[in-house]
């Protein structure tokens, strides 16, 4: 039988860090118990908060499944 995965979360996003910011990250999350997954998705709705303003509006392209089912 196969198994479907549940995404909780909307479109996934790559990001490249210094070794410092990456520790320091890591050092929060496990003060908290919990992944560095978590402190990223906090810190970034924590910022949205602050400036709820969007910033200029680009187009979005459009996500992989999109493209290949046109």
């Amino acid at each position: 039988m196969a198994t479907t995965r549940y995404r909780r979360f909307g479109p996934r996003l790559t990001v490249s860090l210094s070794d410092d910011d990456y520790d320091r990250l890591q050092a929060l999350a496990d003060k908290g118990e919990v992944s560095i997954s978590w402190v990223v998705r906090r810190a970034i709705e924590d910022y949205l908060h602050r400036h709820p303003q969007p910033l200029a509006q680009k187009p979005r392209p459009a996500h992989r499944r999109e493209r290949q089912a046109v």
